[in-house]
């Protein structure tokens, strides 16, 4: 039986795989595809509805518990060229 994770967006519960890891270094939310990536992660349905719910939530902010400000730019390219691939096929 596979792991269940939540997304933060949404709030749903999914196997790993249909989700995307992501990790906050220097205060930007990076994705890790392969999560391999060391330190403490959070988990994203890779689209952009999910993230803009978890934008507007202020949800990565309590799932890395960072009290800063966040930048998400790097993430917000990476779900939108993943939305164009799988619009391509």
């Amino acid at each position: 039986m596979e792991p269940v994770r939540t997304c933060v967006g949404c709030r749903q519960r999914a196997n790993p795989s249909d989700l995307l890891r992501v990790i906050v270094l220097n205060g930007t939310v990076e994705p890790d595809p392969k999560a391999q990536k060391p330190g403490r992660g959070a988990w994203l349905h890779p689209n952009s509805a999910c993230l803009k719910l978890a934008i507007d939530r202020k949800a990565f902010g309590r799932a890395f518990r960072f009290a800063g400000a966040i930048q998400v730019t790097a993430l917000t390219k990476y779900v939108e060229q993943a939305e164009t691939m799988l619009a391509t096929k």
